[in-house]
């Protein structure tokens, strides 16, 4: 696959973008099993196979695999502690009232009787359907911790929950975003479209995972014809005044920042939640509850050795 690279003047400066969006998981996954060819003149060293499990987990053959399912490092947490979290929503449900028309399902007989015309019940119109963009940027600063990621993938899955209970169809995407000199790299990833059923076990692994941010992105990063030397330290975040122009993310896109800049501690899933709707400033359509409220119920902790067990709800000692 031939990568061309965009021409945009944004900000008074002409910039280079390098931009792969890829339609679902699967297809992020053809591409990198095509082993599309790495730019050695720039990437002189590949450091999506040669930084250290420590650092960005597994290898990154099992890394590409994990886009069909089977990242299972640390779900059964995440799944406990999204659970609990869904258990303080407000259930919402829409119910179509009947209502008096000429044409129905069945009489009227008071209106038939009085001689009106509408002398037939008929369900009232169907809602119009609603549709909301979700983008999720994968990419955290080095101080962020596993807590403070797994706590965001639990409110962004949370967030598209409350959306579809109002039903609001959600197209959900995950991305990265960085920039060197004059050139901009952007790979973007389509989780979720308006109809399809939420697949937790999918979205886990970009959402959570490191290796998908520094082993499968990275490699992807390595195959564009970058002219700029960005095998020196990969690109820096591009700031999201570029990011919001080069995507087309406007006001009515919801826009989901790092753990950090979204105000995520990772210490407890209650609090953070309040705080990462209230940056959101959902329109009143949405009932979002006051999750603080709702901090004494099932517990999920974590003891000093960093193991998860029963303790105060919600939290991570």
């Amino acid at each position: 696959m031939k990568i061309v690279p965009v021409k945009q003047l944004l900000e008074g400066k002409t910039y280079s973008i390098y931009r792969m969006d890829f339609h679902s998981l699967t297809e992020l996954e053809m591409f990198l099993e095509g082993g599309p060819k790495v730019n050695h003149e720039i990437f002189p060293v590949q450091k999506s196979v040669e930084m250290p499990e420590s650092f960005a987990g597994e290898s990154l053959i099992r890394s590409i695999g994990y886009c069909h399912g089977g990242y299972q490092n640390g779900f059964e947490l995440f799944l406990q502690m999204k659970k609990e979290l869904e258990s303080a929503n407000v259930k919402y449900e829409y119910f179509r009232r009947s209502v008096p028309a000429v044409v129905g399902s069945r009489p009227h007989v008071p209106n038939f009787v009085a001689g009106t015309p509408k002398t037939m019940y008929r369900l009232d119109r169907v809602k119009e359907k609603k549709f909301v963009d979700i983008y999720i940027n994968l990419v955290y600063s080095g101080v962020t911790t596993q807590e403070q990621i797994i706590n965001r993938g639990i409110l962004t899955l949370n967030l598209i929950s409350l959306f579809e209970q109002h039903s609001i169809a959600v197209n959900l995407y995950a991305f990265e975003a960085s920039y060197l000199a004059n050139e901009i790299f952007i790979a973007d990833i389509k989780l979720k479209k308006p109809g399809q059923s939420l697949n937790v076990g999918k979205c886990y692994y970009p959402l959570c995972g490191r290796e998908f941010v520094r082993r499968l992105l990275v490699r992807v990063k390595e195959s564009m014809p970058f002219q700029q030397n960005w095998g020196r330290g990969y690109g820096s975040v591009l700031p999201e005044s570029l990011l919001k122009q080069c995507m087309n993310i406007g006001e009515n896109t919801i826009l989901i920042r790092s753990p950090i800049e979204m105000g995520i501690k990772g210490k407890n899933i209650y609090e953070d939640a309040d705080i990462f709707f209230d940056q959101l400033h959902l329109s009143k359509e949405i009932q979002v509850p006051k999750y603080r409220e709702y901090m004494d119920r099932t517990p999920v902790a974590r003891d000093e050795s960093g193991r998860y067990q029963s303790g105060k709800a919600g939290s991570r000692k």
